[in-house]
């Protein structure tokens, strides 16, 4: 059974203004000759990622409303500009 993330979209104001951070990120990333797809990190990594990867989506919350859904597609462990360990969530297009 697949499970669900719900995240706030901080500082975006529609749904245009998250596609358009999303591709100006896949562009960067392209450059940089890293996989182009979106991706979101935060500090805290799910315990339940692999229920989560067996069609589990993140919905996205703007305004005060869930507006958006995009299927995991993977999870990933970096770290942030002073060493952090974070979790990379990697989104479908």
């Amino acid at each position: 059974m697949a499970l669900h993330m719900i995240k706030l979209c901080v500082g975006v104001e529609n749904v245009e203004d998250l596609s358009e951070w999303q591709v100006k990120r896949a562009k960067e990333c392209a450059k940089k000759g890293l996989p182009a797809n979106p991706f979101h990190d935060t500090r805290m990594s799910p315990k339940r990622a692999a229920e989560m990867l067996d069609g589990g989506s993140l919905y996205w919350v703007i305004k005060h409303f869930i507006i958006v859904r995009q299927r995991l597609i993977g999870f990933e462990e970096v770290k942030d500009k002073d060493g952090k360990a974070m979790c990379r969530i990697h989104l479908d297009p």
